[in-house]
């Protein structure tokens, strides 16, 4: 499974990017046997994370993918929730500027 989302038998120090959208994965091979794994879903979000192996590195981007409309839902709602106790603020009198 790994072999396939990296390109057939890739080695495992070779820098790889996949983009589709703006999903983007990028596998790194660490000198401590560690895999840096940096992560863009298709709404733009990153994250990085360090994995043990590229097994764990796949199962930590499916889960990161599968999860973006989820995440993207709660990103808005708590950004709303901020703009709403702002303009609260502001016709209090007070100003975050």
């Amino acid at each position: 499974m790994c072999a396939n989302l990296l390109g057939g038998s890739t080695p495992p120090t070779l820098l790889k990017n996949t983009i589709m959208n703006k999903e983007k994965i990028i596998i790194k091979a660490l000198d401590s046997g560690w895999y840096k794994l940096e992560l863009t879903d298709k709404h733009g979000t990153y994250v990085g994370v360090c994995e043990q192996t590229l097994e764990d590195c796949i199962k930590y981007a499916k889960y990161y993918f599968a999860g973006a409309d989820e995440r993207k839902r709660k990103n808005d709602s708590w950004g709303k929730c901020v703009q709403q106790l702002v303009e609260a603020d502001r016709k209090a009198g007070r100003s975050w500027e």
